[in-house]
Parts: C-alpha cells; structure tokens; sequence
C-alpha cells in the first residue's frame, strides 16, 4: 500500500465514509468498534478507488491557481518583475512590482502582503459599517483561520479571517454586516435576517457567492510564469 496520510474519526455509525480533504489528507468515519488493522485493510483493499478521488482533488486544485496574478479584492492583479524594486514585493494601485530575486518565494510574500493588508482594511471598514447600523462591537481581530469566514463572541469580540481581502468588495461588506448583526441578534434567526437585508439588500447574491468561490480563496496560490521584466518594458 502506498505512502498515505489518514485521519481516523470512529462514531456510532455501521458505515465507512471517505473524504479527501483539498489538501490531500483523507478523513474516514467508521464504526467505533474497528480497529486500525480493519482500517488498513480497507484502505488496501479499496486503494484504486482512492486514489482516483485523490487525483480528482489534485486536477480541482489546479483551478485555484492564478498564473502571474494575485487575488486582491475580487481581482486578478497581474505581477510584473522589477529588479530595481527596493521591496520583495509591492502593490502600485494597479498591479503588483515583485524583485525577480524572490520569484520562488513568490506565494509566501503574497500572503504576507495580503494579511498585512487585511488588518488594515478589514478593521477600518467595519468600524465605518458599525457607524452606518448603529451598532457597538467591543474589538476586532484578523485571523488566520481555515474553518469560517467571521464570528462574534458574546462579549462583542469580531474575529474576520484574513482571506476575505482577496474577495470583492461587497462580500466583504455582507461579511462584516452579518457579523455586526450578531451583537443585537446572537442567533440566526427571522429578526437576524431582517436586520442584515436592512443593510446588505443583496445579501443572499453575496452568501452564494461565497459559497461557490470560497474555497478558491482558502486554496489560492500564484505560480510565476513567462515573465517580463519591468526593465525590458522600459527600454523597448
């Protein structure tokens, strides 16, 4: 059997269900009652099977990836190397300058940049919809988080993972709303809903949109390719 990383969750279940997470680990729920032996057995036994569902996961993985490009706001913003640049990487308003020294390090540098910038956008636009709904948060906090998009604690805490900088601008702000709804209705319920069409009307066109496209924005990576150099455009 091949080289493979599992997790293993038992519940009270008379079935085995396999998943492959986007990052190729496989989880399988199976019954409490077996053993790691029965696991491996399975796992010999149906190893075609998964390794087809891992292929699957591999091609899906392709399509989070932008060629010369970084997710900023719901845009594709093209990368253009400049071995003049003072900084490993930049943004000019219209497209992101990168030191061609760093290309291999191009993934990390972007991720960097895009969090520095989330905790700086993210913040300031809340507290500018929170004066627009009149309502009061105690603090708020950019995280780096791979399981939800926003929460509220009961003590006014919002905490906003830092991947929504690279969604538009008004998911963004149907995040933040949701998120601000919270403080006067901590449950999800009619008078919640209400309360955030009030101030997001297209609300549902956003939470689709998330739904459909947030895995790209957990997943996202840039690959640097056929590049040409900020230099060579000048003197051409």
């Amino acid at each position: 059997m091949r080289d493979l990383e599992y997790t293993v969750v038992k519940r009270k279940t008379k079935k085995i269900t396999l998943r492959v997470d986007i990052d190729g680990r496989l989880r399988l729920t199976v019954p409490k009652r077996m053993s790691e032996e029965q696991v491996r057995e399975f796992l010999k036994k149906n190893m075609n099977f998964i390794e087809k569902m891992i292929h699957a996961v591999d091609e899906r993985k392709k399509s989070f990836l932008s060629k010369n490009s970084i997710l900023y706001l719901g845009k594709e913003m093209s990368v253009k190397l400049d071995t003049s640049a003072i900084v490993p990487i930049s943004f000019n308003g219209e497209y992101f300058i990168l030191n061609p020294r760093y290309v291999e390090h191009v993934n990390i540098l972007a991720h960097r940049w895009l969090k520095r910038r989330a905790e700086e956008y993210l913040p300031k636009r809340i507290s500018e919809l929170s004066a627009k709904m009149g309502v009061k948060y105690a603090k708020v906090q950019v995280r780096d988080v791979k399981s939800r998009w926003g929460s509220c604690s009961s003590k006014g805490t919002i905490s906003l993972n830092w991947r929504l900088i690279m969604a538009p601008q008004y998911v963004i702000d149907y995040v933040l709303i949701h998120e601000l709804a919270h403080i006067p209705h901590p449950n999800h319920g009619k008078g919640f809903w209400i309360f955030v069409e009030k101030h997001c009307p297209r609300y549902r066109e956003y939470r689709n949109w998330l739904k459909k496209n947030g895995i790209r924005l957990f997943y996202w990576s840039v690959e640097i390719e056929n590049f040409v150099c900020q230099e060579e455009l000048l003197d051409s």
